[in-house]
C-alpha cells in the first residue's frame, strides 16, 4: 500500500472538502430533500422495510407450496402416470420455482447454500430439457412455418 505525503494527504483534504461543500450546497438548494434523517426514512421507511421483510420471503415460499401442493394432488389423481405431460410440466415448474426461491431466499453462504444453488441450477436445466422435449411438437410446427414463410419472399 502506497503511504502518501504530506502534500498529497493535504491536497486530498481539500478535495473532500470541496466535495463537502458542494453536497451541502446542493442540500441546501434543493426543497424537496428532507431535512432530517428520521424524515427521510419515515418518507422511504415502507419500501425499504418490504423490500427484505419475512412477509416477502415467506409469502413467496407459500404460495409456491400452495401451487406445488395443488399441482401434486392433480397428478396423484391421475390414474394413468406420466400420460398427461402438461400434468408434469406443471409439476416442473413448480419445482423450478420453488428450488430458485429456497437458495435464493433462506441459503446466503455455507455449504448449503452451494448444494441448493447446484440442485436449482441442474433442475433448471433439467426442466428447460423437459420443456423443450415436450414441446418439440410445437417447435417443429413453428419451424416449417418459419420455413415455408421464410421461403414466400
Amino acid at each position: 500500500m502506497k503511504r502518501l505525503t504530506d502534500a498529497e494527504k493535504k491536497q486530498l483534504e481539500g478535495k473532500i472538502e470541496k466535495l463537502r461543500e458542494r453536497q451541502q450546497t446542493l442540500r441546501e438548494t434543493n426543497p424537496d430533500l428532507p431535512k432530517t434523517f428520521e424524515e427521510a426514512s419515515a418518507h422511504t421507511g415502507l419500501i425499504r422495510r418490504f423490500a427484505r421483510s419475512a412477509v416477502w420471503k415467506y409469502g413467496f415460499l407459500v404460495v409456491v407450496l400452495c401451487l406445488f401442493a395443488y399441482n401434486a394432488f392433480q397428478f396423484l389423481q391421475w390414474k394413468n402416470f406420466g400420460s398427461n405431460t402438461y400434468l408434469n410440466v406443471n409439476l416442473v415448474v413448480t419445482l423450478i420455482l420453488l428450488f430458485n426461491h429456497i437458495a435464493l431466499s433462506f441459503t446466503k453462504t455455507g455449504w448449503k447454500s452451494r448444494v441448493m444453488k447446484t440442485v436449482a441450477g441442474a433442475w433448471i436445466g433439467f426442466g428447460l430439457i423437459y420443456l423443450f422435449w415436450v414441446f418439440r411438437e410445437a417447435f417443429c410446427l413453428l419451424d416449417i412455418g418459419l420455413t415455408i414463410f421464410g421461403n414466400a419472399n
